[in-house]
């Protein structure tokens, strides 16, 4: 994950994209990409914000995110649940 930079996901907020732990897969929207200032990481610091349907809630876990050329494990966790979905961040410092 240290290869990662916020590059690497700023070109698709407001996309959907298939976030999926062991066999649940959900469809997920990222909803927000912003800079953490201060981080050692040498790409950079950086949070992502998803929206997830409502339900089920997936709890805080290594998640795999997929969409077209991407695939990787991000650690998720649920942040906010409300009627437009649930929100989970992974955070990048």
């Amino acid at each position: 994950m240290t290869d990662l930079s916020i590059e690497d996901f700023a070109t698709w907020v407001g996309e959907a994209c298939e976030v999926a732990v062991d066999e649940t897969a959900l469809p997920m929207t990222l909803a927000a990409v912003e800079p953490l200032d201060g981080s050692p990481r040498e790409t950079g610091g950086f949070r992502l914000e998803f929206l997830g349907p409502p339900e089920p809630i997936l709890g805080q876990a290594i998640v795999t995110v997929r969409r077209p050329a991407f695939d990787r494990e991000i650690f998720m966790v649920p942040i906010a649940s409300g009627p437009d979905g649930t929100r989970y961040e992974a955070v990048f410092y």
